[in-house]
């Protein structure tokens, strides 16, 4: 099996691999915590607007997603 490094921490790697699982995690726990704060936004005038009302349906669903792990 051939190695590299992971692109944030520099572990060893399958070369089919961008980051570690550990790198993987913290990344998608931030992005979801980032997702969330930019669906409570969009949720402020989504009384309003059907178009950002399903934006703030999408991300918040991305978010979910991110935070289980899928």
């Amino acid at each position: 099996m051939k190695y590299q490094e992971c692109a944030k921490c520099g572990k060893r790697i399958a070369k089919s691999e961008t980051v570690c699982p550990c790198c993987l995690k913290e990344t998608a726990e931030a992005a979801a915590h980032e997702l969330w704060d930019i669906a409570r936004i969009l949720e402020i005038t989504a009384g309003t607007d059907a178009n950002i009302r399903d934006a703030a349906r999408g991300i918040t669903s991305i978010a979910e997603k991110l935070e289980r792990g899928k």
